[in-house]
């Protein structure tokens, strides 16, 4: 066995490794909780680079994104959502909002990313799916290179380029009361 196996790190993401039965079967689930949390969930055509966006109230999906990038772009905008709308989470909110200096930015960035992953988790395990965690973390770490790139260079990279597997799994947040309000629409790419 090598060195990686032994410390657990997986060299292969399982981002775009969902079979189709696995992502028909995760997308009502989550759907379901999104809603029983009181989000409107819609399916509409978004200018790219965007795949969905959010306000508080409701969650927006493009349907011309791959079905697996839909199920991660409705859990992780789940977490954004929690976040902007949940009492408890508003110092993270406004510390993303008032951070200058870009490496501090940088750090309060990484840690809101990260617990919107949570928070998509916890939804997903609520939804009574309990074995794609690995999945799922992949995707977090995915994202996160994705948008840690982009602040590097202020461009749009190709998600390819961003695949990697999670050096450490995403632990489950519990989700905290929520206040709906509208807030400044804000999306994925």
């Amino acid at each position: 066995m090598l060195g990686h196996e032994l410390a657990g790190h997986r060299e292969a993401t399982k981002v775009g490794r969902l079979s189709a039965d696995r992502l028909i079967d995760l997308w009502p689930r989550t759907a379901s909780q999104v809603v029983k949390y009181g989000f409107a969930l819609e399916l509409a055509d978004l200018e790219p680079p965007r795949t969905g966006i959010f306000d508080g109230l409701r969650i927006v999906v493009d349907p011309d994104v791959n079905f697996e990038m839909q199920c991660f772009v409705l859990l992780h905008l789940f977490g954004h959502s929690v976040q902007w709308v949940a009492p408890s989470l508003a110092a993270q909110v406004d510390a993303l909002q008032q951070t200058a200096e870009r490496d501090r930015f940088m750090q309060v960035l990484h840690d809101y990313e990260h617990q919107a992953g949570q928070l998509g988790l916890q939804l997903l395990h609520e939804a009574g799916v309990g074995d794609l965690d690995g999945w799922f973390s992949d995707f977090v770490a995915t994202d996160w290179r994705y948008v840690e790139r982009f602040y590097a260079t202020g461009q749009i990279l190709p998600w390819e380029e961003c695949l990697t597997a999670a050096e450490e799994a995403v632990r489950p947040l519990a989700i905290p009361a929520l206040k709906h309000h509208r807030v400044e629409v804000r999306y994925a790419f």
